[in-house]
């Protein structure tokens, strides 16, 4: 058990480590460079993309959902 919380806690500090130097890397491309206008736009349609492919995740579970048999409960 000793090894899976040493293990979960690095992993823990590198996901910590990794999301700041990204953030910060992403904040200088963003302020300090010359490509800031093509990141926003690729950040936009990814995250756009993003949300929109969770909307079709969730609309196809609901259509291919088998239906509710009937229990008793009557509306």
């Amino acid at each position: 058990m000793n090894g899976r919380r040493v293990r979960g806690r690095l992993l823990g500090i590198l996901l910590l480590a990794t999301s700041i130097i990204a953030f910060m890397l992403y904040s200088y491309i963003i302020l300090a460079t010359s490509f800031s206008l093509i990141v926003l736009k690729v950040t936009i349609v990814v995250a756009v993309g993003a949300l929109l492919a969770v909307m079709a995740w969730i609309g196809y579970t609901m259509t291919t959902a088998p239906g509710q048999e009937n229990s008793g409960h009557h509306r």
